[in-house]
């Protein structure tokens, strides 16, 4: 029987260089595989918040997607954009992809993730089908009341093989590089990173910060505590750097470290492992699920002594850095491939609707 075509709604540029957009990239190629991609329906605007101008947007593009086609709605725009979407609930076939509820960002006050939280709950009762990028958000939802039973959990994937011989000869003289990449956020914990660093001043690191200042209030700050921490000679803040400009810098790198206060998976966790890289993480949301145990050290999310110390067991012990990367390489072999992701996402997205 054919199937019906799926129109996939970004809010934003897909080009974006964040997981989410890099799933959605990768989920869109799945559904093109699989010859069942209507378009990507792109609305631009100031999401998660919307205004006036993108709810207008979004309705003339939502009206002019066929009937009995299915929609599939980023999380991102969901939510927000659900006054437009809900009128068309009954002649369109919507999916919504969850990549964490939107309610458990970090920074939200407890009146913001309690309307948040109660307002993707609504949103999602007008879904057929919910896809999520791992099993932990699987859970997460249920928790919040949806029906477990339309929720299909699809996780992330990463690129081919490396030839990761260079990692395992590899005898770094001078100080250790360390690398985080992730949107500069409150949720991705940079601003508890530096205050680590600052207090292993001591020892011989650098540090590279890959991202892109999403949020500029607190990139500022992060900026900030880096000068009063007078380590501007020793972080270095890249800003956002594109897929295929971001090898170099895993390449050179010694060991990857993001503590993140939540994570719906962690992509860039588990690309440091396809990487060969010790990773020092945190046990939020669903890094334990995304990220192989030989691998990584993980501590309590906001825990700056765990941190600490995490970082200056690494740091001052090479043997241990040197096991953690060996159990990088062997997991890297293993690792799920965006290939994987790709045909399932269009599976779960198709069968059944």
């Amino acid at each position: 029987m054919e199937r019906a075509p799926v129109y996939f709604l970004i809010p934003g540029d897909p080009d974006t260089p964040t997981g989410g957009f890099v799933y959605d990239r990768h989920a869109v190629r799945g559904l093109a595989e699989a010859g069942c991609l209507g378009a990507v329906v792109r609305i631009d605007g100031p999401f998660p918040a919307t205004d006036s101008d993108t709810l207008s947007k979004a309705a003339a593009a939502i009206a002019a997607i066929p009937d009995n086609a299915i929609v599939v709605v980023d999380g991102l725009g969901f939510a927000p954009l659900i006054e437009v979407i809900r009128p068309h609930a009954r002649r369109l076939a919507l999916v919504a992809l969850v990549h964490h509820p939107l309610g458990d960002e970090t920074g939200l006050d407890a009146a913001e993730r309690t309307r948040w939280l109660h307002a993707e709950v609504a949103a999602l009762a007008v879904a057929r089908r919910i896809i999520t990028t791992s099993r932990t958000t699987v859970t997460r939802l249920a928790e919040l009341g949806i029906d477990r039973s339309i929720v299909h959990a699809v996780p992330p994937g990463v690129d081919g093989l490396i030839d990761l011989a260079f990692r395992e000869t590899r005898s770094p003289d001078g100080p250790v590089r360390l690398l985080t990449v992730a949107t500069l956020v409150p949720r991705k914990g940079q601003d508890l990173l530096v205050g680590a660093l600052a207090n292993l001043a001591d020892r011989q690191w650098t540090a590279d910060f890959v991202g892109d200042a999403r949020n500029p209030d607190y990139a500022r700050r992060v900026a900030d505590r880096i000068a009063d921490s007078r380590l501007g000679t020793r972080i270095t803040l890249h800003g956002a750097v594109s897929h295929d400009r971001l090898e170099p810098f895993w390449r050179r790198a010694d060991l990857f470290v993001l503590p993140s206060r939540h994570e719906g998976w962690g992509i860039a966790f588990v690309e440091a492992v396809r990487w060969g890289l010790p990773v020092i993480g945190t046990t939020a949301g669903a890094i334990p699920e995304a990220v192989p145990s030989e691998a990584a050290i993980l501590v309590p999310p906001d825990d700056l002594s765990a941190l600490t110390a995490a970082l200056a067991r690494v740091l001052d012990d090479p043997a241990e850095r040197n096991r953690l990367s060996a159990g990088a390489i062997r997991a890297a072999a293993g690792l799920r491939r965006w290939s994987d992701t790709a045909a399932e996402f269009a599976i779960a997205a198709t069968e059944g609707l």
